[in-house]
Order: structure tokens, then sequence, then C-alpha cells
């Protein structure tokens, strides 16, 4: 399982608490403003309701792998929305204060989309450049047998046929993989250990945590002590630990 951008580092942790707690001034600030609400009660209410969505923020980040539609993404923008507003509801406004809360409804939807839409980004981001990634970076290369030329895909009543060729890398995803290619990112139940086996020899295991086609890359990169990244020719980036790099280097005949 990848790790979370908010574990990677103090320094994450530290600007995530940081960013929660400006989130929530300014929806105060909105609430005060524009919502009619005093100032005790709109930091409370923007406090719960940012702790809220930090929560399912957090959490979404094991989810978003899952999501390969647009509109499942929606409906669970959609219900994060609904599971907030209704805490928020209950836990301090009151059955009693239900025409006060309608009016500040639209506000809290419109900065909740907003902050919900640059959560979505940010992690995407991540995931684009392939990160974060494990912290343990050595495994034992592997022969491979029976090389496969395709992939099947299985996304609800479609069936896709990938050429291998068309792989630029393998990222592990838990006890599942996503695979990337120049059409986009597809999950496949089956582990890297099983794609390491099975894939021709130009894909190379670089990290624990990605496979990669050498027929993509277009250079590599020092980066730190005996650390190196991959650039493939989609732009995205990807960091190759000693032992992978080793292989790497052998696969390529440096």
């Amino acid at each position: 399982m990848q790790q979370h951008p908010f574990t990677i580092s103090t320094f994450y942790k530290a600007a995530g608490i940081v960013v929660a707690v400006l989130t929530a001034a300014v929806l105060a600030l909105l609430l005060v403003l524009y919502g009619g609400v005093t100032v005790f009660l709109a930091l409370f209410d923007s406090l719960v309701y940012v702790c809220l969505m930090a929560v399912c923020a957090y959490v979404y980040w094991y989810v978003a792998p899952f999501l390969q539609v647009f509109q499942a993404k929606i409906a669970v923008a959609l219900f994060v929305q609904v599971v907030c507003l209704g805490m928020t509801f209950l836990l301090f406004l009151g059955f009693e204060s239900l025409e006060l809360f309608a009016g500040m409804i639209f506000l809290h939807l419109v900065y909740g989309f907003l902050c919900w839409i640059i959560v979505m980004q940010w992690y995407s981001g991540f995931q684009k450049s392939g990160q974060p990634m494990e912290i343990k970076e050595d495994f034992e290369p592997v022969e491979v047998k029976d090389a496969i030329n395709h992939v099947s895909i299985k996304e609800g009543n479609e069936i896709h046929i990938v050429p291998v060729e068309d792989l630029f890398y393998i990222q592990a995803y838990g006890d599942y993989v996503m695979l990337f290619t120049n059409t986009g990112k597809h999950l496949k139940e089956q582990t890297m250990k099983y794609f390491e086996l099975h894939l021709p020899s130009s894909f190379v295991r670089i990290h624990r945590s990605h496979i990669v086609n050498a027929n993509q890359i277009i250079r590599v990169e020092l980066f730190g002590k005996e650390n190196y990244n991959v650039r493939l020719k989609n732009g995205v980036c990807l960091r190759a630990s000693s032992a992978g790099y080793r292989l790497l280097k052998e696969r390529l005949s440096l």
C-alpha cells in the first residue's frame, strides 16, 4: 500500500494542520460576513465542518484509485458534503435553528466543493508523479516466465485489451496494481509479482512500487545520494531504488 501524502514527513503533517486551520478561519469569516451568524457560532461551525472534511479527505486517498469514472468522483464529493453538513447541523445548530442553518447551506456547499476539488487535484498530482513511495527499497529481481503480450482489464460491462507496449508503467496499489497507458489508467486485480514474472524483458522493476517500460524512458537523473529519477515520455518522473537502478542499467546495457 502506498504511503499517504500526509504521512510522508513531519513537514507535510504540520502543513496539513496549518492549511486546515486557515481553511476553517476563512469559512468562519465568510459565515460572519454573509451568513448572518455570530462570531462564536461561525467559529464552532467552521471548525467542525473543516475537521469532518479533513477526515473525509484523508480517507479519500485510499478510495480514489477505485474511482475510474468522473461521475463516481462527483458522487463521492456530493456524499462528503451531505455528511459534513448533516453532522455540523446535528452537533452545533440543533433542529430549532433549521431556518438559520438553511441560509448557510449554499455557502457551505460552494466552499466545500472548492476545497474538495483542490484536494482531488493535489492527490492526482502525487499519483501522476509516482509519489509518495514506499520507504523500503530493496527487492529481489526475478526471472521472467511465459511473457505476455497484452493485458485484459474488466471495467464495468467492458473489457479492455491493452498491448504491453502501450504501458508506460505499473504502480502498486495494495494487493492490486494500477496500469498507466497513453489513454489513461486502469486498476487490475493482480499483483506486482505476477507482472514482474510475466512481462517482457523490456519491463524493469525499478522500485517496490513501480515496474517501468524501458522503451518509454527518455532519461535517468541522479537524485541525492544513490537515488535516481526515471523520467518517461509522458512526463511522469518515478524514483528508482539502488537495486532497481542496477537492474535498469543491466537491462539498458549501460
